[in-house]
This record gives structure tokens, C-alpha cells and sequence, in this order.
């Protein structure tokens, strides 16, 4: 690794890594820092919903025109990480009519397509919906991959010459005459210390900008807003569905490969690592998302997991719903005289790339470069494709991933976890959520990369620990069926508590 470059991007989620390429399209000499692997953080714990903008046009219409830009960008530029299902927005009996019609005007005014399609239309091309619907509309929503996009972002700026490091966290500033001079990074599985200098210091880190902030004795005022989601062990819908209503509680349901998401909430928390979803959090989300899907309850969910948004309010007098979802800008030496130091906070998935374009117009202009962005014009492309592949080749039934994805997923790695591989390839991600598949991949790398026993049954319990934190919140029905299931093939078939040492062969 260089020990001198001239950006140093902190935060590996879609606006570091968004910035890190557009660094490298303008050809300036750059390095990502991510504390874990990328999209760990906000970027992929979320609904997966590249919003249209419509969702914001009546209270934030600024942020609905941007959302409705970059929906149109995005989906040119990165086709391999998105679905182009459409979106449609449904006003249920207990819905305010009032709010259509502000919703119409502010749809019109961002310039948002809607279209109009009968209750009965509908309920015949989405049989799982309601019957009470008093009025629907079709908007071009669409699924976006958060792992997959960040991947995507990193994987087109090292074909330039940018670097990146995963599992990496900065643990200080250098800072000389008010002005920063480098970052101090510190490798997670070695322990390996490294001192980077550089010109400029982009925070990207979302939810934990605060933190990296206070490295360099800067406040950044974040609100962690704490958002619950589930998922469905099938698609419910084929479209994305929105509720025509002021944005509330589980309001959306975003289908993904073989399941759906369903969210979210927002609650004021303290801390960005509070991820973790309550038994109650999610029978309240059921309770509203029934009011659309009145078999909600009855479906099979299969897991529940919490995102933590970013939100930024510099004087502290909004939060939650209430705060705004736009992006800010800070330029500290602005702010407190700190040269060489900017903080990108707030904002939404779908404008990272907008998000990306200021902080680095704004750097370039510092280091006099002078070149355009460039980046609503250059395609990316996903790291792996999904292909048509025999039953006897795809370790993965529920989510067809295949040998040859799982060693792509690896290539250049020298330490990897099956949660890794899980974010590129979706491996563990269906409705088995692991059951099958986890001890085939650890069995698979042990015999295709040499790993010892003892590394590929710590693969194996660390993969089967984390889908079970997830499958916590909702056991009962089926998925109470498939946890004993798992459980019996897990502790009685293979001896799961006793893969601890070299004698255990898998």
C-alpha cells in the first residue's frame, strides 16, 4: 500500500465508495478505509428501495427531484445492481384523501410519473394486496442491491489505481498549523499499525462520522435514528409497495431475489451499532403492514435486523421523522478552522452518487483539478453475475449461487468470513437461510483453498452464530420449524459445539 496519497475516504458504504470512484475517474490518488467490509453499515441495512422520490415529495420536495434524478441515473449507469420492478403507492380505507391530492401535485411539481390503475387492476396483478384499496398509483421505483453497489463502486476505481481497505479502522489525525496532514489506520486481524499522509480527509462514514469526527476534535451534531426491517420467506409483491400516506411505519415492502423486505420504523437511539430487532418491534410492523396484506401475519418471516440512519441536524431541534432526509456538506474549515477535513452526513442511498459529486468538486477544487465528474455517464458493473448453472453445481439452491461465485467472492483475499461471501453472492440469504448451504461452503473452501479445519469450522459456527441472531425476533410458525430443524442438523448430525479443534475433521 502507498503510504501517501492525496484522499484519504473514510467509510466503506455506497457514498465512500461512491467517492473513492469518482476520485479515481478524475484521476486523483485515492484510499478507502472501512472499519468491517463494505455496506456493513446503513448501506445494507436497509429496505433495498431506490426510491422514485415520491415518498418525500409533499414534506421535502427538494429531496424528491434529487431522488427522481439519480433513480433515472442509477439505473442506467449500474443496471447489475438493480431491479427495475416498479413501484406503486396504495391509499387504504383508514388513509387520508386529502393527502392524494397534495401527493399528485408534488409528484408532478418533481417531475414523478404516476399513473393510475384501478383497485381491481391491481388486486388482479397483486392477489396478496387488500381489497379495501380507495386509490393507487404506478411510480418508477425499483430494488437496489446495497452490497452489490458498493462492491460495484470499488471494484471500478481500482481498475484506475485506487486502493481500499476493508477491516481497517482509523484511530487518529495527524494534524500540524490547524491543517490535517494524515490518518493513523490500525488492520483489524493483524493488528498491523500504518501511518497514510495525505492532502485531504473525506468522512463518509454515516452513522459513525460523529465518532471519526471527535478523531480530529471536530462535533458533528448525527442523530442515529434506529430503523426496523423483516423479511418474508417469498415475494409478496412484484412491484415495490408504498402507502399513499405521510411516511410512517411500516409503509414499504421491497421484493428482493427469492423474499421480501419489509419496514421500517424510526426510533431515536445512542449508539450506531444498535442493530438488533425486538420481538415487539416487529409485531408492531405486522400490525401496520396488515393494513395492505391482510394474511401479513400469517406469512412466514424468516428474519428481523435493524439499519441506523445518519441523520444530521446542526442544531438539534429536529429528529426522527421529523428530521430532514437531504445530505450536508460540512466543510470544517468552515466550521472551525480545521483545513483539509470535510464530513458528508445524512442523505439517502439513492443520491449517493450526487452526495459523492459535491464532497469531490469540492476537493478537487482544493487540489486544482481541474476535471469534470464524470460518473452519471460510465457504467459499473456488479463483481459477480448471477448465471444459469446445473442443480449439482450451486451450493446455494435458494439463491443459485454457484462454485465458481463463491471463488470469485474470494480472489483476493487472504482472510474472509462466510457473512463476506454471503454480501456478494446472497449465499444464506433465502428462505433456508443458511441451513444447507453454510456447511457446504465451509467444506467447499477447505477443500478448494486448503484451509485447516480449525479456520473452516470457525467459517462454519460464525456463520450459523450471525443468521441466528437474526431469526430470533420472529420464531414462531414456520420459522420456529426451520430453527429446530437447523438446530438438529447443526448440534445432532454434525456436532457443532465439539468443531473446535484439528481432530474434528468436517
Amino acid at each position: 500500500m502507498n503510504k501517501k496519497v492525496q484522499v484519504v475516504v473514510i467509510g466503506g458504504g455506497a457514498t465512500g465508495t461512491g467517492v473513492l470512484r469518482d476520485l479515481a475517474l478524475r484521476g486523483i490518488d485515492c484510499l478507502l478505509v472501512e472499519q468491517n467490509d463494505l455496506a456493513t453499515g446503513t448501506s445494507g441495512r436497509f429496505h433495498g428501495l431506490l426510491h422514485s422520490g415520491a415518498r418525500y415529495v409533499v414534506k421535502d420536495l427538494n429531496s424528491g427531484k434529487e431522488c427522481i434524478e439519480e433513480n433515472k441515473i442509477l439505473k442506467e449507469i449500474a443496471p447489475s445492481c438493480i431491479e427495475d420492478t416498479g413501484g406503486m403507492f396504495i391509499a387504504a380505507k383508514e388513509d387520508d384523501p386529502g393527502y392524494i391530492t397534495k401527493w399528485l401535485e408534488g409528484c408532478k411539481a418533481a417531475g414523478i410519473s404516476t399513473k393510475e390503475i384501478s383497485p381491481a387492476d391491481l388486486k388482479d396483478q397483486e392477489p396478496a394486496l387488500t381489497t379495501e384499496v380507495k386509490k393507487a398509483y404506478l411510480v418508477p421505483d425499483a430494488a437496489v442491491d446495497g452490497f452489490t453497489l458498493a462492491a460495484a463502486n470499488v471494484l471500478s476505481a481500482k481498475k484506475l489505481g485506487a486502493q481500499a481497505k476493508t477491516y481497517t479502522r482509523v484511530t487518529g489525525f495527524k494534524i500540524e498549523n490547524n491543517r490535517v496532514k494524515g490518518v493513523f489506520i490500525k488492520e483489524k486481524y493483524t493488528g498491523q499499525e500504518e501511518y497514510v499522509e495525505c492532502a485531504y480527509v473525506i468522512n463518509a462514514a454515516g452513522a459513525w462520522a460523529g465518532q471519526v469526527a471527535e478523531h480530529a476534535g471536530q462535533k458533528l451534531n448525527i442523530s442515529p435514528d434506529k430503523g426496523v426491517l423483516v423479511i418474508f420467506n417469498h415475494r409478496i409483491t412484484s412491484r415495490v409497495l408504498n402507502r399513499l400516506r405521510p411516511p410512517g411505519d411500516g409503509d414499504i415492502f421491497v421484493p428482493h431475489g427469492s423474499v421480501t423486505v419489509f419496514g421500517t420504523t424510526s426510533r431515536s437511539t445512542n449508539s450506531p451499532d444498535d442493530t438488533e430487532a425486538t420481538r415487539q418491534e416487529v409485531l408492531d410492523l405486522l400490525e401496520q403492514g396488515s393494513q395492505l396484506i391482510p394474511d401479513l401475519r400469517e406469512m412466514r418471516l424468516i428474519r428481523a435486523f435493524a439499519g441506523v440512519r445518519p441523520l444530521y441536524q446542526p442544531d438539534g431541534t429536529a429528529a426522527g421523522r421529523g428530521a430532514t432526509r437531504d445530505f450536508t456538506l460540512i466543510n470544517h474549515e468552515e466550521l472551525t478552522g480545521l483545513e483539509g477535513l470535510i464530513s458528508l452526513v445524512g442523505g439517502k442511498l439513492t443520491t449517493y452518487r450526487l452526495m459523492a459529486k459535491a464532497a469531490v468538486d469540492h476537493v478537487a477544487n482544493k487540489l486544482d483539478v481541474d476535471k469534470p465528474c464524470i460518473t452519471h455517464r460510465e457504467q459499473i458493473y456488479a463483481p459477480i453475475v448471477r448465471q444459469e448453472s446445473s442443480h449439482e453445481n450451486r451450493l446455494c439452491q435458494c439463491e443459485m449461487v454457484t462454485k465458481e461465485m463463491l471463488d470469485k467472492a474470494v480472489a483476493d483475499k487472504e482472510k474472509f468470513t462466510l457473512s463476506d461471501v454471503r454480501r456478494l453472492t446472497r449465499l444464506g440469504m433465502g428462505p433456508c437461510q443458511g441451513t444447507f448451504c453454510t456447511f457446504r461452503a465451509a467444506g467447499y473452501y477447505h477443500e478448494s483453498r486448503g484451509i485447516d479445519v480449525t479456520e473452516a469450522n470457525k467459517l462454519l459456527k460464525d456463520h450459523i452464530q450471525e443468521r441466528w441472531k437474526g431469526s430470533r425476533p420472529v420464531l414462531w410458525g414456520g420459522q420456529a420449524q426451520e430453527a429446530e430443524l437447523t438446530r438438529g442438523i447443526y448440534l445432532g448430525l454434525l456436532n457443532l459445539e465439539r468443531l473446535d479443534s484439528d481432530e474434528n475433521d468436517l
